[in-house]
């Protein structure tokens, strides 16, 4: 079942000045792409959406760190009000996935976290992740957890990033939809900055320069 989307027009930025940025930022975001208002209304509208496809049945929802925390935890509450009626639990969990990629573009992926993945064997689960964009990463994760033995996988996503996948991942359910930009904000960050940031930006290329490792 497809789900709408909110779409992000390739040109669309809104002017730093008319937005509360933290001081230690000024100058290093060219524009706002999401106001950390709509963010949460979206979220609360997904929210109802996964509810409404999933139903009562129990669900683990399962965190992809560090981007996808303030995501997640919007995410959680959302849904929380949303199955308020529910008569079958909601399990939270939490995990870090680290990609490696070489040149022959095989991947692996490293996941840190959970004590035994053996606790999802034979649950529904909802993947919780900050972004897609090459698709290799997620689709390692859903591979890693359908060999696992989870029962079925939906994923929810804050972004969906409009540039070509190298491996094609389901999108259950996804908040915005934006272009390739470089993006940081709401969880999302650039090498560990950022992550505060209530706003959705575009990064500028004064503070990609600054920022760089």
């Amino acid at each position: 079942m497809a789900h709408a989307r909110a779409v992000i027009p390739d040109d669309f930025e809104l002017p730093v000045e008319a937005f509360d940025i933290p001081l230690c930022y000024q100058g290093d975001l060219s524009g706002v792409v999401i106001p950390e208002g709509l963010v949460r209304d979206r979220v609360r509208r997904l929210a109802k959406d996964i509810h409404a496809e999933i139903g009562n049945k129990p669900i683990a929802l399962l965190c992809v760190l560090k981007g996808s925390y303030k995501f997640f935890t919007a995410l959680v509450e959302e849904l929380t009000n949303a199955r308020s009626a529910c008569p079958e639990p909601m399990t939270v969990d939490f995990i870090r996935v680290k990609s490696y990629e070489d040149q022959t573009s095989t991947g692996q992926i490293q996941i840190m976290g959970l004590s035994n993945l053996d606790e999802l064997k034979g649950k529904s689960v909802l993947v919780v992740d900050d972004i897609s964009d090459t698709g290799r990463t997620l689709a390692k994760l859903l591979s890693t957890l359908k060999e696992t033995g989870v029962e079925k996988t939906w994923t929810a996503l804050l972004l969906s990033k409009r540039v070509k996948r190298h491996v094609e991942v389901p999108e259950d359910f996804v908040a915005f939809e934006i272009p390739d930009k470089f993006i940081v904000g709401y969880g999302l960050d650039y090498n560990q900055k950022f992550r505060d940031l209530g706003h959705i930006c575009v990064m500028s290329p004064a503070g990609i320069e600054k920022y760089k490792s």
